[in-house]
């Protein structure tokens, strides 16, 4: 629509046209309200006939402007005036960093400041949950007291003609809309910046916003696209296959800056920098170095000593981001000590096993986050997940281990051993084995492993049946088995009773079965080819000096690193999985070569949990506070009438709570000494039925009880089996619950879904049985269908059957891996859990059942997968479906009048220490002479 000067829109009087882009009319206009200038977008005429659209863009317009930060161009407001929808934004005076680049090359002590400054307006949005999804140098504004400005945030997603998380060609509307379908030249342009993932037309997230990063950054320092074509076609065939043409970046651009532009620039995602806080750490260092560098009229000797400092600074910055090894013809091998933190959506799990292993070489590391395994490159910036070992609690992979030659990782998964090659790959079944109590990979290509009460085990690498080379004690649990140079010997931990710091370090002959106590306290002891034992106490490693030849200490204990994280070794701290989750682990390995890696005490607090708190999240991701202190909450569910929560607390004595929400009062339910969780709702909301098990061994959950949620009356006993329940059936008549079954020498099938009748004779009853796992069991609201979860396609998938024949069909719903299913209230919804984000999928429910296209509701730092117990749902729905009962991670201020104190501190990061060179102060600290 053409306006002229003078025109009013509302209080706004147009002055002047800035420009047409593929979004709209850009006008300038003073506020007459506010005597300021401003510039008015002009939406396109088609969303003016397309309702639906316009209140999309409205609610997206909406958290745009929540977004407050000097790099990023204000929304004001919205305007409508005679049929026009205009956008009311920040004036950015000077050109914009298209201009700029079509003069030439920007210089690099130029271009990075206005990266790092790009950077921080992409990281201050992406912690509010906005992703630009269009940037490119026309888009930046550079004023002329040089701040820059980013413009048109997340206006790709607000003026996206499909429906939100469709797909489609693109998520960037310049291409999309009818506006610029005849403007080759700018369609080029948002092209040549589009991540592949949009290019394919899928889902776009933060990681495209990096990639488009990256496409600035290198033109800015080339003053050419990194991909271009003479046509759309062509520019998309480049991102998708094309690779930037890397000899044009500039010589004096700092090499650790040309690996983030690399970086960025990953076709696969999942390679892709994850986080704008790396490139800013790298820029801010590179600018440093670059100002350390020597002045052309300094004397020689000044420039000598400049370019010292020069080389020390990039060497220093190179081993911090990308920890890269010393080579091996350095003649002085000083300690170095690195900080490895995890990104901001990865947190360690299942702290009750080993968190991290070191390949042998050093060039490697593996740990245990978000329920998967990670691999890293110490010359990679960023972790990558492994495949096939992702899972919820025990179905996810967990205490990993490295072969001889570094190119297999061991690992526990569902009670069985496996291997996956760290090229990638399906995981491999080594041999049934229920608890990860340790493990190690020998040069003979056999694998010793520890299943605590059942002592120690023995493999072949390649698989096969197990042996029993070491027995225990009835009491007596084996942990962290270790064979010793000549292979005749096991090093390897030995406890009774619960404390670990009272356990013993033991070696036993596999000739003659003869068994030597090296060390009476202690646990998690590996030997050291420096002639030393490194063990844990407290939180402490220690090291003394260690003759293999005769299995004999031979010097005193001597402390070498401090706050080393352990496994919890409390009894109340119980799995499913079998044994405590106490296992005598401390978080720390070690490569052949002299490598230490550890991770922080402060990073791993075993009271984290005691930071959760209750919070209301809608479906835009906005929070409200329940009013619940911050504690180690797990497994929430909402009663059916809406007024109560039923809760377990993994703190004190493991017991099972009722929140009342109207009251915001916590009342204990359950007293009994052993553990309580996974209270389900009887649909009355008049009664609680839950699981109760003994602490250690074997034995796990041993029954199902039921009380009066009120706390009358005494705990009724449904049935003695181990079991998880799921949830009750809609007309109240049964309870659908899990069980496990093992053959001898296969994995332990956890999901096998049973039906137990809470009327008349309580006889359990199969309902759904197959070779795979079938977990977290959910009925409709009709009662006419079951949701579930299971593994048989290799990974967890959200699966629906009839209900209750389930045998008679089944449709899948989740498509890219899932956990923890839930009915909306009104059956027309289904939502689960994916890789820390909350999913939903429309469906039908009648006498047929459909599924639509799983979209994202949101992905802010929620408690998904519990640390300690089960393998349950960790979050609920309201009964009108428009709120999500969530698990806040690090607790969350409330300053209601009349509320509780919840105010908890920040969790602890994710974190590891990796030193460099550690075996130098090994043998300095603890001679072995």
């Amino acid at each position: 629509m053409s306006l002229a000067p003078g025109t009013r829109l509302g209080p706004y009087e147009i002055t002047g046209q800035i420009g047409v882009g593929g979004m709209g009319e850009v006008w300038c206009a003073t506020d007459t309200n506010l005597g300021r200038q401003v510039a008015i977008k002009i939406l396109p005429d088609a969303f003016a006939h397309d309702p639906e659209r316009l209140a999309r863009f409205e609610r997206e317009a909406r958290t745009l402007a929540s977004l407050n930060h000097p790099n990023i161009a204000q929304i004001y407001g919205l305007e409508k005036t005679d049929g026009l929808r205009a956008l009311v934004m920040e004036l950015v005076e000077g050109p914009t960093l298209a201009d700029r680049i079509a003069s030439g090359p920007i210089p690099v002590d130029e271009a990075l400041p206005i990266a790092r400054q790009i950077a921080e307006a992409l990281e201050a949005a992406h912690e509010q949950g906005i992703i630009h999804r269009d940037l490119k140098p026309a888009n930046v504004k550079l004023r002329p007291d040089g701040t820059v400005k980013v413009l048109d945030f997340g206006l790709a997603k607000a003026l996206d003609p499909v429906a939100a998380g469709a797909t489609g060609v693109t998520a960037s509307p310049t291409i999309t809309s009818p506006a610029m379908m005849t403007q080759v030249g700018v369609i080029l342009g948002t092209a040549a910046y589009m991540s592949p993932e949009q290019a394919k037309g899928r889902q776009a997230d933060k990681r495209s916003d990096v990639w488009a990063f990256g496409a600035v950054l290198y033109e800015m320092l080339t003053g050419r696209r990194a991909f271009t074509g003479e046509d759309v076609s062509d520019t998309l065939a480049m991102v998708l296959k094309g690779e930037p043409e890397w000899n044009a970046l500039p010589g004096d651009v700092s090499p650790l800056v040309v690996r983030l532009i690399r970086r960025c620039l990953e076709k696969d995602r999942r390679r892709r920098t994850a986080e704008f806080s790396t490139a800013l750490f790298i820029i801010d260092e590179s600018a440093r170095v670059a100002a350390a560098a020597p002045r052309p009229r300094e004397s020689r000797i000044r420039v000598a000593a400049a370019a010292g400092v020069v080389a020390v600074a990039a060497a220093a910055i190179a081993a911090s981001v990308a920890w890269m090894l010393k080579p091996a013809s350095v003649p002085s091998l000083s300690l170095a000590r690195f900080t490895i933190t995890l990104p901001t959506d990865q947190q360690f799990s299942s702290t009750g096993r080993h968190l991290v292993a070191l390949s042998p070489d050093g060039t490697h590391i593996v740990y245990v986050a978000n329920a998967r395994l990670y691999l890293r490159a110490m010359d990679q910036l960023d972790a990558v997940p492994l495949r096939g070992t992702e899972g919820s609690d025990d179905m996810s992979g967990r205490s990993p281990f490295f072969s001889p030659d570094g190119q297999w990782i061991g690992f526990w998964q569902g009670g069985a051993l496996k291997k996956v090659s760290t090229t990638g790959g399906a995981p491999v079944l080594l041999c049934a084995a229920q608890n990860p109590w340790g493990a190690s990979w020998a040069t003979d290509n056999t694998i010793l492993y520890g299943q605590g009460p059942d002592g120690i085990w023995r493999v072949s690498g390649n698989g096969g049946k197990p042996e029993n080379v070491v027995k225990v004690d009835a009491g007596q649990r084996a942990h962290g088995p270790q064979l010793l140079p000549g292979g005749r010997a096991i090093l390897f931990t030995l406890a009774s009773g619960n404390d670990w710091d009272a356990a013993q370090i033991v070696v036993q002959s596999l000739d003659t079965g003869m068994r030597r106590v090296v060390l009476e306290r202690g646990t998690d002891a590996r030997y050291v080819p420096t002639g030393h034992l490194v063990f844990a106490l407290g939180g402490t490693l220690l090291g003394v000096p260690f003759d293999a030849a005769t299995l004999a200490v031979t010097g005193g204990p001597v402390p070498l690193v401090e706050a080393v994280a352990r496994a919890p070794g409390a009894p109340n701290m119980s799995s499913l999985g079998g044994g405590p989750t106490g296992t005598g682990a401390a978080h720390f390995a070690m490569s052949s070569d002299g490598a230490l890696i550890y991770v922080s005490a402060d990073a791993l607090d075993e009271s984290a949990m005691s930071r959760h708190t209750l919070v209301w999240v809608d479906r835009r991701g906005r929070e409200v506070p329940l009013g619940t202190p911050p504690r180690a909450y797990v497994y929430p569910r909402l009663s059916p009438d809406g007024t109560r929560v039923a809760l377990d607390i993994r703190d004190q004595e493991a017991d099972i709570w009722i929140f009342d929400l109207a009251r915001e009062t916590l009342t204990r339910l359950t007293f009994g000494p052993a553990l309580e969780f996974l209270g389900v709702w009887t649909p009355d909301s008049r009664e609680v039925i839950f699981s109760s098990g003994e602490f250690g061994g074997n034995r796990g959950p041993r029954s199902l009880f039921r009380r009066a949620a009120d706390g009358t009356g005494t705990a009724e006993e449904l049935i003695e089996e181990r079991g998880l329940p799921y949830a009750v059936t809609p007309d109240a008549r049964s309870l659908i619950f899990s069980s496990s079954r093992q053959q001898p020498g296969t994995p332990v099938i956890e999901g096998d879904l049973m039906l137990l009748p809470l009327m008349g004779e309580r006889r359990p009853q199969p309902l759904l049985q197959t070779p795979y796992d079938e977990l977290n069991a959910e009925p409709s609201p009709n009662g006419r269908w079951l949701a579930y979860e299971s593994n048989e396609s290799g990974r967890y998938e959200i699966y629906v059957r009839p209900f209750p024949n389930a045998t008679a069909g089944k449709w899948p719903v989740s498509t890219s891996g899932g956990t923890r299913p839930l009915w909306a209230r009104n059956g027309q919804e289904l939502f689960y859990e994916s890789m820390g984000a909350l999913m939903r999928v429309p469906v039908t429910t009648g006498s047929t059942f459909a599924a639509g296209t799983p979209t994202k509701l949101f992905d802010a730092p929620y408690f998904f997968g519990p640390v300690v117990v089960g393998r349950g749902r960790t979050y609920d729905v309201s009964p009108d479906g428009k709120q999500f009962l969530m698990i806040k991670e690090g607790g969350i201020a409330d300053s209601r009048p009349g509320a509780m104190a919840r105010q908890a501190e920040s969790p602890p990061s994710a974190r590891m220490v990796l030193v460099q060179h550690w075996f130098e102060e090994l043998k300095r600290l603890v001679p072995t002479k």
